[in-house]
């Protein structure tokens, strides 16, 4: 009878233990995919700030995406202190950066190089990049979000 309880409990172990493996590779997919849900989220809206920046008048503090100014007084055109802008909830050093157009557009399925007037950059440091691009010109605004690379689990 003793040797059924101790391979009862050797196989309790053995269980518990593949469970617990299990856990923590599905939470690292988990905080993976959320990290670069955040970037995709503050990329998109920095670049729906920008488009909503450049429909506003001049006069009343809007901006020109593409022919003048800076990235940097674009970013100040939506309350930011510089073009390079923190990501909460995409991780350490989750951040994204604003720059002027003429991307490669080749990640881009929608925009071409001559449509984008500015993009937007994001990355945490893990792998997971995605990249903004903004095409505010006068036959409508238009963004689109490339997920160019994912986190590493």
């Amino acid at each position: 009878m003793g040797q059924q309880q101790l391979l009862l409990l050797v196989l309790a172990t053995v269980i518990v233990g593949l469970a617990t493996v299990a856990g923590i590779q599905a939470f690292s997919e988990g905080q993976a995919q959320a990290s670069q849900d955040a970037l995709v989220q503050r990329g998109t809206g920095i670049a729906s700030d920008l488009l909503g920046a450049h429909d506003k008048p001049s006069q009343l503090g809007g901006i020109t995406l593409g022919s003048d100014g800076s990235p940097g007084t674009w970013a100040n055109a939506i309350g930011q202190p510089s073009a390079t802008i923190d990501a909460p909830g995409a991780g350490d050093g989750g951040e994204c950066i604003i720059k002027s157009g003429s991307a490669d557009a080749s990640s881009f399925n929608n925009l071409s190089s001559s449509d984008i007037d500015a993009t937007v950059d994001c990355g945490n440091g893990d792998g997971a990049d995605v990249e903004v691009g903004i095409d505010a010109d006068a036959s409508g605004d238009r963004i689109e979000t490339v997920i160019v690379s994912s986190a590493s689990v």
